[in-house]
């Protein structure tokens, strides 16, 4: 299983993608596996960005896909 790790790796070696596919169900067990704190230690909500790239969820990826238009 790919991990947030893995999708921040792919972002760094692709610098041309300009959408992210995720699964909704990966991102909830990386959120439970591995939460996202603000600099306080307080659960971070993120937004329908990940590292500046618009995210579209889709049952079509099991985890992630980044999309080059």
């Amino acid at each position: 299983m790919l991990t947030f790790k893995d999708l921040e790796l792919a972002i760094f070696q692709n610098d041309y993608s300009h959408k992210i596919k995720m699964n909704e169900q990966w991102l909830e067990k990386q959120m439970m596996l591995h939460p996202v704190l603000d600099v306080n230690g307080d659960p971070a909500i993120l937004s329908m960005n990940f590292m500046g790239i618009p995210v579209e969820f889709s049952d079509d990826v099991k985890d992630f896909e980044l999309i080059y238009e």
